[in-house]
């Protein structure tokens, strides 16, 4: 039987496993874990809804990471709620740990969802904001800063997390979670790039939008495609010798497998 979906894991994982279970907190642990667990099914339970298919589920040292195929397919409404399922997931568990009396389970779901929801790649905010910053300026040339300033931010709490390991020794939570943000954040351009690419030559059945963009004659293919999302399909002009040629968004991107980023559009 073929799987739907394959799990990773993270060499990490096994290490802060033995920390917790050194520590004495196993059964901490194991409930963190299984409300992180919880709120990633929100997301892979929204995505396949729309349609969208669960082609991985990866566990870090953090919780998991689900990576969706065909997320880009979806309406830019769908893939905000998908993005935003997992905080509502966590908020609703923190409402039922309420009910029940439990604090600290409570605080953590909480605490799970406001972080999500951060503006900063790859948390669950940071990819809502690509989507959205991404309409107008386009998914590649977003995600470029985001990848930025998602670094630093993972640098931030680095420093956070070494001053907490100074005074509270054996607390290494905040400093694993900025290694963490960095170590992804050095490899998610290309990701981003890889799925953005995909999106943009496949023949989708998806009805868009259709925008016209006049163009300079010099102007290069990676500029154009920098500046392309997925809620809309793009055809480019340019005055040639009196007469006005066209391409479309399929053709400019089999001209950049061709020619590069570097390469010209019209010569």
């Amino acid at each position: 039987m073929k799987k739907s979906f394959k799990i990773k894991i993270h060499p990490l994982l096994l290490p802060l496993l033995l920390f917790y279970l050194f520590q004495g907190n196993m059964m901490l642990f194991l409930g963190m874990l299984f409300f992180v667990t919880l709120h990633e099914i929100g997301h892979c339970i929204t995505a396949y809804c729309f349609g969208a298919k669960i082609k991985q589920i990866w566990f870090t040292p953090i919780g998991e990471r689900a990576v969706i195929k065909g997320l880009e397919k979806l309406s830019f409404l769908k893939r905000q709620i998908v993005f935003f399922s997992g905080p509502f997931v966590s908020i609703i568990m923190a409402i039922v740990c309420l009910f029940f009396h439990n604090m600290e389970l409570a605080a953590f779901n909480m605490m799970l969802a406001i972080f999500n929801m951060m503006p900063f790649l790859p948390l669950d905010g940071g990819n809502a904001m690509l989507h959205i910053a991404g309409r107008k300026y386009g998914i590649l040339k977003t995600a470029s800063v985001m990848v930025k300033v998602g670094k630093g931010f993972g640098y931030f709490l680095m420093i956070i997390g070494t001053l907490q390991v100074i005074l509270y020794p054996f607390n290494i939570s905040i400093l694993l979670i900025g290694c963490y943000i960095v170590y992804c954040n050095q490899r998610e351009y290309l990701q981003i790039t890889y799925q953005t690419y995909q999106a943009l030559l496949s023949d989708s059945a998806t009805i868009k939008q259709v925008q016209q963009v006049y163009t300079k004659k010099d102007v290069k293919l990676g500029e154009l495609v920098a500046a392309m999302h997925f809620d809309k399909y793009f055809f480019y002009c340019c005055m040639i010798n009196g007469k006005i040629e066209w391409k479309s968004q399929k053709e400019i991107m089999q001209l950049l497998l061709k020619k590069g980023v570097e390469g010209g559009v019209w010569q």
